[in-house]
């Protein structure tokens, strides 16, 4: 545990779990790029504890990630506890508990946000946690199921009593969903009443934003999730609205190595391409230059593409060592 504040103390930024995005080639790109820890897509445990094996490879990871916590959402404690036992083996540094999604299928169901309306049944799943996994874990709640029920301080209260040794928190109701803008003045007050660190999430966008941010509100790191997509330069200092395709493409070649190395050639190219338009979408390159690489069909194919046809962009990768890599 003192080594992942001691990481977080040094880098206080973090790569947010994301559906879609956040899987294990974009955090191990984040972690190069100066994210302290990794966060895992976020996983039901009612899949786990069936030993849904398209659940359990949500958890597949790069060593390089590490440390590595394996984000987990569910509602009933005895099912959470032994979905979470199915991936213990995996080693991860830590749990977490989501509390936080506002996805309907999920929070409506009383997993994710919907937690905030049953804390009771929050504490005995964190409880179980903390005693019979052995891991360090943590939480990411959001301010309350909607306006007329902000119990983040009674529920972070719990997590704290609990044994937790960090939460998350997002400055929206579950309401709000990702409308309006995050509450940092909440988050503030949070990290002001409780005695373990706290990292708040919500609307942070750049490397300079989120460092304001550390000083003006208190808490020990921000987690960054849209901010990030297509972003990995957050991280790093570098905004990405200053950045040329040229100086892009490196970054984007390594992650799409990534991709390769992960999912398998074919794979790889099908995935990128969302990430290719988070990338490069408000360059003035972008019109003519996605048709060229949504028709590819390999990841080798589109690296190819990114690289050779566009001669001298990546000086410094020699493009025929760079090819026999892959």
């Amino acid at each position: 545990m003192k080594t992942l504040l001691d990481r977080i103390s040094k880098s206080p930024l973090i790569l947010s779990p994301m559906v879609g995005f956040s899987d294990s080639p974009y955090r191990r790109l984040c972690r190069q790029m100066g994210s302290s820890l990794s966060v895992t897509e976020f996983v039901s445990t009612e899949q786990l504890f069936r030993s849904s094996a398209k659940a359990i490879q949500l958890f597949r990871f790069d060593e390089s990630e590490r440390p590595i916590i394996f984000q987990v959402f569910g509602k009933d404690p005895e099912v959470v506890l032994r979905g979470v036992s199915r991936v213990l083996h995996l080693n991860p540094d830590g749990v977490e508990l989501n509390m936080g999604c506002s996805v309907r299928t999920v929070s409506g169901s009383g997993s994710g946000a919907g937690l905030l309306r049953t804390p009771e049944v929050a504490r005995k799943i964190i409880r179980r946690l903390v005693s019979e996994t052995g891991l360090p874990v943590s939480a990411k709640i959001r301010l309350g199921w909607d306006h007329d029920s902000l119990n983040y301080l009674e529920v972070t209260q719990m997590l704290e009593e609990e044994g937790v040794w960090i939460i998350g928190v997002h400055g929206r109701t579950r309401q709000m969903g990702y409308s309006g803008e995050a509450d940092w003045e909440r988050i503030a007050e949070i990290a002001e009443q409780r005695k373990i660190p706290v990292l708040g999430n919500g609307d942070v966008t750049s490397f300079s934003q989120a460092h304001d941010y550390l000083r003006r509100f208190g808490v020990f790191g921000v987690l960054v999730g849209r901010g990030a997509i297509g972003n990995p330069w957050i991280f790093s200092s570098r905004e990405r609205s200053s950045l040329s395709l040229e100086a892009r493409l490196p970054t984007i070649c390594t992650h799409l190595r990534y991709m390769i190395d992960f999912y398998g050639d074919d794979l790889a190219a099908v995935l990128m391409r969302k990430h290719l338009t988070q990338y490069l979408r408000d360059l003035p390159e972008w019109a003519t230059l996605k048709k060229g690489i949504y028709n590819q069909t390999s990841g080798t194919s589109l690296l190819r593409r990114l690289t050779v046809d566009f001669d001298g962009v990546l000086d410094t990768v020699d493009k025929r060592n760079f090819f026999q890599n892959v």
